[in-house]
Parts: structure tokens; C-alpha cells; sequence
């Protein structure tokens, strides 16, 4: 006799006489003896997956399409424990949707919990099977249930969620990586194995005394962090514990996690690099060694990120690693090796799906479910940190490649808290403040590249600029937040970090008004209907110098921003002076900044932007000199003003400066002064630019090419 019924939606339902079944859902499956336990005895000793033994939920359908793990399960190898694991967790999915689907016909829709959004103020059901969410919140990973499985045979996983992965808690303990092809026992593996040792070895001798790396890390702690946020002092701090008392210190230990060593040695080189001169000789550094120590602690984290192979193993500690390294980076002269890693920690930290919020978390939840706990909060807050650190840095480069990586349409991590616990409101400063209003910065530049690609007028994409640079002086006057404004006072129970995060916000939003406008800065020199492009950003380098040369903090750290970007207004002040005459007041007004640039940027010896810096505007500094000279000689010419500024464009000899610079900072090699044909001169030339490209930093925001174009218009 049938006992099944048919519900007002068309899906049949058992009826209450059935009885439910007992066994376990893969020894039901399989047709073997079950002891009915959970774990039962079978999955505990024969196939070792006591974690996903279950029982399955009665099938809601009798007559309908069998789950997707009964139209694969005999293609599968039975010894691959992790596709089995996958397909029962399918298998329970399926089921449980079902009942949920069911259940939500017989019940008032307004008190179902399975609910894929839930407000703010409620709190989501979660399931303690090892911590998936609502079913409903799962109906993505159901329906797309092949392409995990592919994803799996590429050794990938897909929509991972961070905060309930174990191994993004490890910390210095290794985690075991199941799949992939291990190394052959043979001659080639015994070199690579050498190879290994060696550079254990070297590692083992970089690594300073337990009391200089409490040091370090104490001072990146309270004094960089603030800066980039890219992990959680907490959490760090408590491996750090680990590490002495579990490992004792040896990078040999073939439990130790190098990728979390990678984060050590990351934070160590950021303090030593950022540190004044009067704290490393505090440590005990001496002026010579702090350079070489900055330089080989970099050298060491990329060590022990390839050593770890971060490429093929994801963690977020190799995202942290190379997040807490561009402090580092720019001044250790790092700048292109810098960015390319930052493109894999980009792709990494989308693998470990730090490109959403977490499964417990509910899409339109501003803050976090009650049912999470501290420590999950924290590792949350962590992932979300350092991902919208990824975002900056990425759209900060936006003026140097005219592209991005990190597509905002496609980023659901929500912006971080102020603080973890406990949650401070958004007026007081925290770890995290500054960093979240200079994503808010960082947010525009995205979008301004692609509203000016829609355009296809000058005029059109100036609205844009324009349009734009308001919208950045609303969020740097009235969206800004109290304590960041250098109007308001300090106080006594704020951060440390609260004057320097004022100085280097300044600093900051005055470079990212001038990125706005550089597609114009060139034109606004020739063309007065840009005039307005001309003021601003001479303006903002003023500002930018005034803030630099105000530093006078001798235990404050040593930021990069604020030599690359005193090299910028440096240029647009050259570039203003070279299109003056030299009885204008703001001819020699800008010629001395300048000089007081190369001065600012002389005190920083060890700094590769720096010494960059001192050659190029000294370069340009001399080129304003002699034009100036040549413009006194021809001052008996009429008063005729209409091109005088493209004769003086034509004064300044950039392909002469372009070798000098080239050669100065060893990118290209002296060329030969024989006579050449026309077209071996172009190709020279051409050569010639593309490495003099390299010679500006491109975290000023400038190419070689906008400046080649300003100085040779067609």
C-alpha cells in the first residue's frame, strides 16, 4: 500500500506511520551492515569519515530526480576520501533543502528561520554541521555542485569560506594539504632537498634574538599597524607565543608553518625599514645594519613563501605576508616585485573567499551574528582587514597601469569594524579607522577610469574630473571623521598614531586630487579652458610639501608616501616653472621648492624612492636653471605671450635628460656618441624612454609616458 501523500505544492510527503530509518546515510547507500550509531563503527574504521556520518532526512520525492551523488557516485574512485566526503555532504544537502521547502509550505511564511538574508538585528540559524549556514544560504554550492567537483580535480577548491577553514588558524603549525604530486626520491629531489637545507639555513641565520623580535614586533604593533591593518596584532601575537614555546625557535621544526613565518619575517622588515634612527639604535641597530637587515628580512619572506609553495597552497597568512610588505617595499627599492605579488595575494585572497562575507553572516547584515563568537569575529575581522588593504593598493595604482585588478562590483566583504571588541562607536580611533576611510579614497579612483572609458571627448571626460574632484573634497572635508580632521584636538586617551594618521591623511587626499587631474595636468599648462586643473594640483603639491618638511615626530615611523609623493609635487612644480618665465613670481617660488624637495629627500640615504627622487628633480631643477638663463639673454623680444609657453616647452631637452637620468641610476648602459642614421636614432630613443619609465616610482602616480606626451605634443 502506497503511505505517501501528496501536499498543495505537488511534492509528496511520507505519512506519520513510516517509520524513520536508522542506519547511517552511507551505509544505506552502499547496502551494508550499519550499527546504527552516529559515528557508526564502519565509517569509523573502514573508510575513515566519521565527521560526515549521518543520517540522511526522509527523501521529500519518492518518484523524483535522484540527488546528484547517486548520478556520479559510480564514476568516482571509492578511494578518493575527499570526493566522498563532498558527495554526501551534497547528498544531506539535497535532503535537507527539501524538508526545508516542504515545511516552509505548512508553516506562516513570516516565522520560517531558513531565510537567505536576515536582518541586523536577528539572528541567522546556523547548523552545528561543521558550520554550514541556513540550507537555503547553501542552494549556490548545490546547484553548482559540478564545478566544485571539477574544481576539486584541479586540486582547487570553490566559494571557500574563511572564517570556518581550520587552516586559516593554524599559525605556526603546519597544516596537512591533501592531493597534488609529491617530489620522486631521486637525484633531482636530493638537489632540491640541498637546496632546501640551504636556505633553511640562511633563514636560521637571519632570525634576530627573541628579545629584538618582541621588539619589533611590539613597535610594528602600536606604530605601523594602523597604517595598513593587513593583520590582527591579537591573533599574530598569541602564535608568536606558539612559536617560542612550541618550536623554540627553529625554522628547520618540519611542523613549522613557513608561511606564517613568512608573516614574521614581514613584520620585522617593516619595522626595521620604518623605524627612525633614534629607535634602531635604541634596538641596539647600527646605522649600516639596519639597511642590510631591511633588505635580506624581505628577501627572507619570499623565501618562505616559496619554500612553503604559497602559489599552490592557500593560507591567509601568505595574503598578510605580502599585504604587511608594501610598507617595506617601495622604499627597498621592491616596487615591481612588490606589485606582482600583490597580484597573487589578490588571487589567493579570492580563492579563500575573502571577496564576500561569511556563510554565518547574512548578506544585508551590517554587523555580526550574535551566534559568532569572539574568536571568530576576530579571524572575520582579519580576513576583511587585509582584503580591503588588497583593494587600495590595488586601485592606488589605478594612475600608474590604467587598469585594476579587484573589480568593486563583485566585492561583498562589507567594511570592517572600528574595532572588534569591544565594538567602538565610529567617532573614536582604532586600528582600523584609518584604513577604512582611505578604502572610502580609494573606492573613487575604479570608478572614475571607468566613467572617463565611456567618454570619448575631452570636454566630456573633464566633467568627470571635475565631477570627481568634488566628490573627493566632500569625503576629505564633511565625510571625514573627527579625529582625523587637523582642526580638532586630540585626545589624551587616543592612539599615538592619531597625529601621524592627520599628517599622512593629508598627505594622502592632496596626491589623489592631483591623480584625478593628471590626465589634464599637461593641457592645463598650454590651455586655458583646464586652468582650473593648474591651480588645484599646484595647490595640493604645496600642500603635500608643507605636511612633509612639517614631520618633526624623531620616534615617529619613516612613511613612504611621504617621500614618493613630495616626488610628485616636485614634478608638477617643475613642470608649472618650465612653462613661466623667469620674471614671474612663481618661476624662482617654485624652483625653490623644488631645491627644498631634493633637500627634504637627501635625508633619507637608505631610501631607493628617495635617492631616485634627489637625481630626477635634480635633473629637472637644472634644466629650470639653464632655461631660465636662455630666457633672460632673449628678453628684448616683444611681449607677445600667445606661445610662449610652447617655446618654453621646447627649451627643456628630455631626450638629453632621459639618457643622463638613465645612465645616472644604471637602467641603461652609456650610449654611443657616433653618428647614426635617422632611424637607428628614433629606436635609440625609443629604448631610451621606455627604461627612463622605470625611473619614476610608480607609487607617485606618474609614467614615463605622461611625461614624454606633455613634453612632445603632436
Amino acid at each position: 500500500m502506497d503511505t505517501s501523500i501528496a501536499n498543495g505544492d505537488g511534492f509528496e510527503t511520507s505519512s506519520r506511520g513510516q517509520r524513520a530509518r536508522l542506519t547511517c546515510h552511507e551505509c544505506h547507500r552502499r547496502k551494508i551492515k550499519c550499527d546504527k550509531n552516529i559515528p557508526c563503527s564502519t565509517c569509523i574504521k573502514r573508510r575513515g569519515i566519521a565527521g560526515s556520518c549521518g543520517r540522511e532526512h526522509m527523501h521529500v520525492g519518492v518518484h523524483g530526480t535522484p540527488p546528484l551523488t547517486q548520478a556520479v557516485a559510480n564514476c568516482i574512485n571509492p578511494a578518493n576520501d575527499v570526493v566522498r566526503v563532498l558527495l554526501d555532504r551534497v547528498s544531506r544537502l539535497e535532503a535537507t533543502l527539501r524538508q526545508s521547502r516542504c515545511s516552509s509550505v505548512q508553516e506562516d511564511r513570516g516565522t520560517s528561520p531558513n531565510l537567505s538574508c536576515t536582518p541586523a538585528n536577528d539572528t541567522p540559524d546556523v547548523t552545528s554541521d561543521a558550520g554550514i549556514s541556513s540550507p537555503v544560504g547553501d542552494t549556490t554550492e548545490d546547484d553548482d555542485a559540478a564545478t566544485v567537483l571539477e574544481f576539486l580535480a584541479w586540486g582547487r577548491k570553490k566559494d571557500s569560506d574563511f572564517v570556518s577553514a581550520p587552516e586559516h588558524e593554524s599559525g605556526p603549525r603546519r597544516t596537512m594539504r591533501l592531493g597534488g604530486l609529491q617530489p620522486q626520491d631521486d637525484a633531482s629531489g636530493l638537489l632540491f632537498e640541498s637546496t632546501r637545507v640551504t636556505q633553511l639555513d640562511v633563514l636560521e641565520a637571519l632570525l634576530p634574538s627573541k628579545a629584538h623580535i618582541l621588539q619589533l614586533v611590539e613597535y610594528h604593533n602600536t606604530s605601523l599597524l594602523w597604517y595598513h591593518g593587513s593583520y590582527s596584532a591579537t591573533i599574530f601575537s598569541s602564535d608568536l607565543d606558539v612559536f617560542y614555546s612550541q618550536y623554540e625557535e627553529d625554522v628547520r621544526h618540519d611542523q613549522l608553518n613557513l608561511q606564517w613565518m613568512a608573516l614574521l619575517f614581514a613584520v620585522i622588515t617593516g619595522s626595521m625599514t620604518c623605524a627612525s634612527a633614534a629607535t634602531s639604535r635604541i634596538w641596539g641597530f647600527s646605522e649600516s645594519e639596519k639597511p642590510s637587515l631591511s633588505i635580506r628580512w624581505y628577501e627572507a619572506t619570499v623565501t618562505c613563501l616559496n619554500l612553503a609553495k604559497y602559489m599552490e597552497v592557500h593560507t591567509i597568512y601568505s595574503v598578510q605576508a605580502i599585504a604587511t610588505l608594501t610598507i617595506a617595499a617601495h622604499l627597498l627599492g621592491n616596487s615591481s616585485s612588490q606589485s606582482v605579488l600583490l597580484a597573487s595575494a589578490g588571487r589567493i585572497s579570492q580563492s579563500l573567499g575573502l571577496v564576500r562575507k561569511p556563510r554565518a553572516w547574512s548578506c544585508d547584515q551590517r554587523h555580526p551574528p550574535a551566534t559568532m563568537s569572539r574568536e571568530q569575529l576576530r579571524k572575520c575581522e582579519a580576513g576583511r582587514r587585509v582584503f580591503i588593504q588588497l583593494c587600495t593598493q590595488d586601485w592606488f595604482q589605478i594612475p600608474f597601469s590604467e587598469t585594476y585588478a579587484l573589480n568593486p562590483r563583485f566585492i561583498n566583504v562589507g567594511m570592517p569594524l572600528n574595532c572588534t571588541y569591544p565594538q567602538s562607536a565610529s567617532h573614536m580611533p582604532t586600528d582600523a579607522s584609518y584604513c577604512n576611510y582611505r578604502y572610502e579614497i580609494a573606492a573613487l579612483m575604479p570608478q572614475l577610469l571607468d566613467a572617463m572609458a565611456g567618454c570619448n571627448t575631452l570636454f566630456t571626460k573633464y566633467e568627470q574630473v571635475l565631477k570627481y574632484d568634488d566628490r573627493m573634497r566632500k569625503l576629505a572635508t564633511a565625510s571625514m571623521p573627527t579625529f582625523l580632521s587637523r582642526n580638532a584636538p586630540v585626545a589624551a586617551e587616543w592612539p599615538v598614531h592619531v597625529n601621524w594618521g592627520r599628517r599622512s591623511l593629508t598627505i594622502c587626499a592632496s596626491h589623489k586630487i592631483i591623480m584625478i587631474h593628471r590626465r589634464f595636468v599637461g593641457l592645463s599648462f598650454t590651455n586655458s579652458a583646464f586652468s582650473f586643473t593648474r591651480r588645484t594640483c599646484i595647490a595640493a603639491s604645496k600642500t603635500i610639501l608643507r605636511e612633509a618638511f612639517a614631520a618633526s615626530d624623531e620616534n615617529g615611523p619613516v612613511l613612504w608616501i611621504d617621500q614618493a609623493f613630495a616626488i610628485a609635487a616636485g614634478i608638477i612644480l617643475s613642470l608649472d616653472a618650465f612653462h613661466r618665465t623667469s620674471n614671474e613670481k612663481e618661476f624662482d617660488e617654485h624652483k625653490e621648492l623644488v631645491a627644498d624637495t631634493i633637500r627634504y629627500l637627501q635625508e633619507f640615504k637608505h631610501s631607493s624612492i628617495a635617492i631616485r627622487g634627489v637625481q630626477l628633480l635634480s635633473l629637472l631643477r637644472e634644466q629650470l636653471t639653464n632655461s631660465g638663463t636662455t630666457d633672460t639673454r632673449k628678453r628684448s623680444r616683444p611681449a607677445d605671450n600667445s606661445n610662449r609657453a610652447h617655446k618654453r616647452l621646447r627649451t627643456l631637452d628630455m631626450q638629453t635628460l632621459i639618457r643622463d637620468v638613465s645612465q645616472n641610476l644604471g637602467v641603461s648602459s652609456p650610449t654611443d656618441n657616433t653618428r647614426t642614421t635617422p632611424g637607428a636614432q628614433e629606436e635609440a630613443a625609443e629604448n631610451t624612454w621606455e627604461a627612463f619609465m622605470n625611473l619614476l616610482p610608480p607609487q607617485t602616480g606618474f609614467d614615463g609616458q605622461y611625461l614624454f606626451d606633455d613634453f612632445f605634443p603632436s
